[in-house]
């Protein structure tokens, strides 16, 4: 049964109601009329004019009330469908919301995964930073050695070639020594024959003496020049 229905029932049972105290009351009044032995048609008349109007005023309060009764319940009708689409929206985001929450979820675990992916990496970082921290420091102290040896060897070279030039100036020296220390002899053979006929003295014979003193001090620097010589010869081969 409708709601329409259901409320108009009431309404209808108060018009039997007031159609049947009318009719009681009409028979009431003739009940009395005749037990007063005094018929009158007038107030008979006029009886049921007030009855007749007493009836269609209850049926204008039936059809106000009744007209109100389907306002109210279009108004019920209406307020339960904005209720019902109001249910179904809250349970529309209710669906979202727990949606929303799941993938909020997935994104909190896909977070801690990725921060945990990310201590590892830096720890990696930290170990391949300390490696390469250490092989820094030993490629700076391979270079420094490296520098040291370049630098004496730069030296040893450099004292080399001050040596050889030393050694081919004494060798020089040594030779020009000997080609003078050669004609003082000649000339002193000559003095010490007594048969030349040159002019020769013993003075010769001092400065031969003289170039020979000379000549094996130059050749006694030579010898140590070529022996220091050799020692540093020796000394660049090791390196």
């Amino acid at each position: 049964m409708s709601t329409t229905t259901t409320s108009k029932t009431p309404l209808l049972f108060s018009l039997l109601a007031l159609i049947a105290g009318g009719a009681m009351g009409y028979g009431v009044g003739i009940k009395v009329e005749k037990s007063t032995n005094a018929p009158n048609l007038l107030s008979c008349q006029q009886q049921r004019q007030s009855q007749t109007e007493r009836l269609d005023q209850s049926a204008k309060q039936y059809q106000l009330l009744v007209a109100s009764n389907e306002k109210q319940s279009q108004q019920l009708e209406q307020t339960t469908k904005d209720l019902t689409a109001m249910t179904e929206l809250v349970d529309k985001q209710k669906k979202e919301f727990s949606s929303q929450l799941a993938l909020l979820a997935q994104k909190k675990q896909r977070l801690a995964v990725n921060q945990k992916k990310l201590v590892v990496n830096q720890q990696k970082l930290e170990v391949t930073k300390k490696k390469l921290d250490t092989e820094v420091v030993k490629l700076q102290t391979t270079t420094t050695k490296q520098q040291v040896v370049i630098d004496k060897s730069h030296q040893y070279f450099k004292r080399q070639a001050e040596m050889q030039a030393n050694v081919k100036a004494t060798q020089a020296n040594v030779a020009e020594l000997k080609l003078a220390a050669k004609g003082f002899k000649k000339a002193c053979d000559e003095f010490k024959s007594g048969n030349s006929w040159n002019w020769v003295s013993q003075k010769d014979c001092d400065n031969y003496d003289q170039q020979l003193g000379l000549l094996k001090d130059k050749q006694a620097v030579l010898v140590s020049q070529q022996q220091a010589l050799s020692v540093i010869n020796a000394e660049i081969g090791k390196k």
